[in-house]
């Protein structure tokens, strides 16, 4: 999952910071396949979201970590109902910020993430092509990490769609931004093997 490099920031307050770096671990862990952090993150989450009813940030990632949770359940109707609130929160979070690019980056490349039969893919490209536009005329609306994010992933979709000039350009528009190491040699890997 390419989303790793997202740090969440879901309480804007400085007394904070120590909850935000712990369910960035726990998201972390649970991208990494860790169930009991994933239902951890989805509990600190839910308490966050609880007191701070209008935290759209906190929302998108609630939903992003039901998602997690869904993957890690057996077949079955709660796998299901799991993953559709997970996607329910995510897409109020959206509909309740449209203009918070962060937000809309983390929903988009959780979409990305969900498997084909999901039927997410389409809309997880529309919203990252939507969002690199943004950022080429606003880029202070995400940090330069979280650009060469999307650019990555905005690349990557491209190059599944067939569309491999796209790709190339959302990749070396990503390299203008060098603020991750690991990112940057993702894009430089990515453009090579083009």
């Amino acid at each position: 999952m390419l989303f790793l490099a997202l740090v969440i920031q879901v309480s804007p307050a400085r007394s904070a910071q120590p909850e935000n770096e712990r369910v960035t671990a726990l998201y972390q862990r649970g991208l990494a396949g860790d169930a009991q952090a994933v239902a951890q993150c989805i509990t600190a989450l839910e308490s966050i979201v609880k007191s701070e009813p209008e935290n759209q940030v906190a929302r998108v990632y609630l939903g992003s970590a039901y998602t997690l949770r869904s993957r890690d359940l057996g077949f079955g109707p709660e796998k299901l109902r799991t993953l559709n609130k997970g996607l329910a929160l995510m897409d109020e979070a959206a509909s309740a910020a449209p203009a918070n690019a962060r937000l809309r980056l983390v929903r988009a490349l959780t979409n990305q993430s969900l498997p084909f039969f999901v039927g997410r893919r389409k809309a997880a490209r529309d919203e990252l092509f939507a969002l690199a536009e943004i950022i080429q005329r606003a880029p202070t609306k995400l940090s330069a990490n979280d650009q060469q994010l999307l650019y990555l992933n905005a690349g990557l979709a491209a190059r599944e769609s067939g569309d491999k000039a796209t790709a190339m350009r959302f990749w070396r528009l990503g390299l203008t931004k060098p603020a991750d190491p690991k990112l940057t040699a993702e894009l430089n890997a990515a453009l090579t093997k083009l």
